[in-house]
């Protein structure tokens, strides 16, 4: 099965459902729009947890709990090219042009996961799973522990 990681505060570790993007919005997702975001490899999913964090509270950084995950081996997998990135980016609102991409992927619920390029690292991938797809429930947490990110990413105030 492939294995995807999201890290996320302690209390949202064994939660699957996609509540933080319906709440807040992703890039993928309107807000009120359930999305589970993940990546592959973890370092990419620390990449993308520590760029969400402000820059002004970055001095204590947080513990997350890194959540490795299990996709089914046949999922179907929706993709998002480089290409189609690079167009989507040069759009009069790029975010509204990519949450418009995501919320027809929900809408069509076909695919249990839509794979996008990182914004960070185009050549590495997201995996944004679809909570409300049937194939949901063969999704497995396999492992959680506590992840405490490298003090040198810490920002020091002067």
């Amino acid at each position: 099965m492939p294995i995807v990681w999201r890290l996320t505060r302690a209390e949202f570790a064994e939660q699957l459902d996609g509540e933080g993007a319906r709440l807040f919005g992703g890039r993928w997702n309107s807000h009120g729009r359930r999305a589970l975001y993940t990546s592959s490899p973890l370092s990419l999913s620390v990449l993308e947890a520590y760029v969400h964090i402000p820059p002004e509270l970055r001095d204590v950084l947080p513990i997350l709990q890194a959540v490795r995950i299990s996709i089914p081996d046949d999922a179907n997998t929706a993709h998002v090219s480089q290409e189609q990135l690079v167009a989507l980016l040069e759009s009069d609102d790029p975010l509204a042009a990519c949450r418009a991409m995501g919320d027809s992927w929900l809408d069509r619920n076909t695919e249990l996961v839509l794979q996008v390029p990182s914004m960070l690292v185009p050549e590495e991938m997201n995996l944004i799973l679809n909570p409300a797809h049937p194939r949901m429930r063969e999704v497995e947490i396999t492992s959680s522990r506590a992840f405490r990110f490298d003090a040198r990413l810490a920002v020091t105030k002067a």
